[in-house]
């Protein structure tokens, strides 16, 4: 019974001892990414658009301690909005509003790969604030034309009314790694605005009117610390 008790704890020693091992480095990533952005607006009652496109730029950290799995939080700057399009209409008209956010995602990182070559997904939940906005056409938008066919015109007018906006955003790509410090990135993302830029009470015109944005960036991170797990010793002192 003593034997067969000291290999059991000896066979659970090796085996926590193999566990620790195979355990991923701790690492800690801080990089810049830069990108394109094409947004639209889901909108009700409806405004025929096309996407519009905008630029997207911050900065990120990134923290992992198991094997496939981290986190990320990153600051960017992004442009969203929409672009109308007009393409029934005789006369060639042009309206684009572009939005310029401050955002804050929080997002679970899960990749699969080697050393030199990973996929990852990206998901999670998403602030933003609206900093300000801008409107290129050229028409009067203040007093529309006459247009060919019946046309939304109530927003134009109307500025952002809700400029703090929250939603969920999600995505994937590849990393290549250089020399395991130095990282590079591409990544493409759908960002699936909850909240409405305009009132949205039973009184008011629009019902729903949130933000709906792909982006596209790409990112250089680099580690700045890397810890190695010491490996669990195996005890021998309990055979005997």
């Amino acid at each position: 019974m003593k034997r067969i008790l000291t290999l059991l704890l000896l066979l659970v020693a090796v085996s926590s001892g193999a566990d620790a091992q195979k355990k991923i480095s701790k690492e800690l990533f801080l990089g810049v990414k830069g990108g394109t952005t094409w947004s639209r607006l889901s909108i009700n009652p409806n405004i025929k658009q096309t996407f519009g496109m905008g630029y997207l730029g911050g900065v990120s950290m990134r923290y992992a301690e198991e094997k496939f799995f981290g986190v990320i939080v990153e600051l960017n700057f992004a442009q969203h909005g929409w672009k109308e399009d007009f393409s029934d209409e005789t006369a060639s008209y042009d309206y684009r509003r572009t939005l310029n956010y401050i955002e804050l995602p929080f997002l679970a990182h899960i990749y699969f790969g080697n050393k030199a070559f990973r996929f990852f997904i990206n998901l999670g939940p998403q602030i933003g604030l609206c900093i300000g906005e801008n409107t290129v056409s050229n028409f009067n938008y203040a007093e529309p034309p006459a247009f060919d066919i019946t046309r939304e015109t109530q927003h134009y007018t109307k500025g952002v009314e809700h400029p703090f906006d929250y939603g969920l955003t999600g995505g994937g790509g590849f990393e290549i790694r250089i020399k395991e410090k130095h990282a590079i990135l591409v990544e493409a993302r759908y960002y699936f605005g909850l909240g409405d830029i305009f009132n949205n009470r039973s009184a008011d015109y629009f019902s729903v009117s949130s933000n709906q944005s792909i982006l596209l960036s790409l990112s250089y991170m680099i580690n700045i610390k890397k810890h190695k797990p010491k490996p669990v010793p195996v005890r021998t002192d309990l055979i005997y």
